[in-house]
């Protein structure tokens, strides 16, 4: 069967007639069966991806069959124009190849565009493609590139038609100039680019601080520092008590007292019994584990003290709960960091997050000296939220100081961050159509 003219010429007219580039493709994937039958037709654009399958408004990109299509069509972006079929794939996409029986019939015809530009059409179905069916569905499908490029440029045109501005800028009439001029001032001001603030809320933090842990399992008897209190290396932060450490001394010191005791019987019987002598080396090894457990166990006794490894200053969250709270080996008690090692750190709701460079600007305001801020500059952006003791979400920011500090550790305040420049009209409406969106779901 080959393509009529005049069954052409009324794919033609009917593309032309169409409003909507939805409507040209339904014409090209649905309607073309009018001329010749075939299964299915793909409308695939390598800039834009997939525009349109026929006998559907709309394929699952994410299911099994949209995700095998998107693979397939990017692995016969090179092929020739004209037919294929599994066989010819496989050489090509072999994971394709094999999925190939569950989706589609065995002929496909591929029919991208001449120069490679534009949206490619491909056909499937059951029997094979003639000749003259390749040349005319080709022929069809240029034509039908050539009536969507038209109207493309048409709409393009109505968008903004110089001569119709002319037109309208001399008619007579006060009422129709400044209508048309508020709507030019409109358009300007909506344009117009402005910086996408935000507003957070933050704290001056320690950059590197350093985690000070509970050396041995104990309890603790009291803390010998105050918050935000400064100290010095060596000095005494915290006192554990550790009344189960001295009972395992004691039960080491018994221990070796009995090992060492049996060393000496072995010993002395080693002297005239060879039995006893081939026990000899065992009881000297149970005496050194014995010695061995007792001077861990007295160096572990000696670890109740935390000490200040080097000067800063210390940073404890609820220290009245401290005293008596039985704590783990390894477990963080306090910080302590260097007062002029500070930097930025802001909490950004869910809701504000948009896409921030590194290097973004940042502004500490405190409330003490709103005129004075602190500036910065974003360093670190946590790729996902966490939540706040106030039950938010908030997306953790961290930035470096511009310059020495000037406030102290844990300084509070209201950040400013300067973000990119959109235009007006998106800048004033991204809240209301976020919250409408959650609204309709739309």
């Amino acid at each position: 069967m080959t393509p009529d003219a005049n069954d052409l010429l009324a794919l033609l007219h009917a593309t032309s007639s169409a409003a909507s580039a939805a409507e040209r493709q339904f014409v090209l994937l649905n309607r073309t069966r009018e001329v010749l039958p075939y299964h299915a037709a793909v409308l695939w654009e390598a800039q834009g991806g997939l525009l349109g399958h026929s006998g559907v408004s709309q394929i699952d990109r994410h299911g099994p069959y949209g995700l095998w299509l998107a693979q397939l069509l990017k692995a016969i972006q090179a092929l020739p124009p004209g037919p294929f079929d599994a066989d010819m794939l496989h050489a090509i996409h072999p994971a394709c190849a094999a999925e190939w029986d569950q989706w589609w019939p065995p002929h496909a015809l591929w029919l991208p565009p001449a120069n490679r530009q534009g949206p490619a059409l491909l056909l499937v179905r059951e029997v094979g493609w003639s000749a003259a069916e390749q040349q005319g569905l080709a022929h069809w499908a240029e034509l039908w590139r050539l009536a969507e490029r038209a109207a493309q440029a048409q709409a393009r045109r109505r968008v903004f038609d110089p001569g119709a501005l002319w037109l309208a800028m001399r008619r007579p009439g006060r009422a129709a100039w400044l209508k048309l001029s508020g709507v030019i001032a409109l358009g300007l001001l909506a344009s117009m680019p402005v910086h996408l603030n935000l507003r957070a809320a933050g704290e001056l933090v320690p950059r590197e601080p350093t985690v000070l842990r509970a050396a041995i399992e104990g309890t603790v008897r009291r803390l010998a520092v105050e918050p935000n209190q400064v100290v010095q290396a060596g000095q005494v932060l915290a006192e554990l008590d550790d009344a189960s450490a001295a009972s395992r001394v004691q039960v080491a010191r018994q221990a070796l007292a009995t090992a060492e005791a049996e060393w000496r019987q072995t010993s002395q019987a080693a002297l005239g019994d060879p039995k006893a002598k081939a026990q000899l080396p065992a009881a000297q090894g149970k005496l050194n584990e014995k010695i061995t457990e007792v001077r861990f166990l007295e160096q572990q006794m000696q670890r109740t003290a935390l000490l200040a490894p080097h000067a800063g200053v210390v940073l404890i969250d609820d220290a009245g709960s401290w005293a008596g709270r039985t704590v783990q080996a390894g477990e963080a008690l306090m910080r302590l960091a260097e007062p002029q090692d500070q930097e930025l750190e802001a909490w950004l709701a869910v809701g504000d997050a948009i896409d921030l460079p590194t290097g973004t600007t940042m502004q500490l305001h405190l409330s003490s000296r709103p005129a004075d801020p602190v500036p910065a500059a974003l360093r670190l952006y946590g790729y996902e939220a966490e939540h706040r003791p106030d039950g938010s979400l908030a997306y953790r920011l961290r930035g470096q100081l511009a310059g020495p500090p000037s406030e102290r550790l844990g300084a509070r305040g209201t950040v400013r961050i300067e973000g990119p420049s959109e235009p007006l009209v998106y800048a004033v409406l991204r809240r209301p159509l976020a919250a409408l969106r959650e609204l309709t779901g739309w």
